[in-house]
């Protein structure tokens, strides 16, 4: 699949960010809403407040939010129409800069950038083309918080399309941090 190399920076960011919260006992959305069983402490989802229009606008396509349950937390942007590309977030609190996540991670292939993203600490963007696919992973610090993004359309997609809608992401990731 070619998200082999993305999915280890992931996992390596988020297993650093376990070792590293500032707030061990609400790691994430998912975590802290099923662990504390209190509906009244709404755990942060970066789908909240998040502006898509600028994102749809980059990508030339309509796009859905999925926010799951209070239960089961969840952000994603799904495609209107099938076949289109879909965008997973999440985030993590972590104590250090991204500069010092990156470096453990092992980011073998895909393209590398880090883009200026207004109101960021740091941002990140790993682009990479597959045979029949493109994948884009970004990610965004903002304070102790870095927030994720996995995006991947299959063929016919297009490149530069999903690197606007990219940018734009990143920024209203950016705008809508706490």
């Amino acid at each position: 699949m070619r998200y082999t190399v993305l999915a280890p920076s992931l996992l390596a960011l988020l297993l650093l960010a376990a070792c590293g919260a500032e707030d061990p006992a609400a790691p994430s959305a998912s975590a802290s809403a099923s662990a504390s069983g209190q509906a009244s402490e709404k755990a942060f989802n970066p789908c909240d407040g998040l502006d898509i229009a600028p994102v749809e606008k980059a990508l030339g396509a309509k796009l859905r939010v999925e926010k799951g349950t209070s239960a089961a937390p969840r952000c994603a942007l799904l495609p209107e129409e099938s076949g289109g590309t879909a965008y997973e977030l999440n985030y993590l609190p972590f104590k250090g800069t991204l500069a010092e996540a990156w470096k453990t991670m092992d980011v073998k292939s895909g393209k590398v950038s880090e883009p200026e993203v207004k109101g960021a600490d740091d941002a990140r963007l790993v682009t990479q083309q597959g045979v029949n696919s493109y994948a884009v992973t970004g990610f965004v610090q903002n304070g102790a918080l870095i927030q994720s993004f996995n995006s991947v359309d299959l063929d016919p997609y297009d490149g530069d399309a999903m690197d606007r809608a990219a940018q734009a992401l990143l920024e209203q990731l950016s705008a809508n941090a706490p």
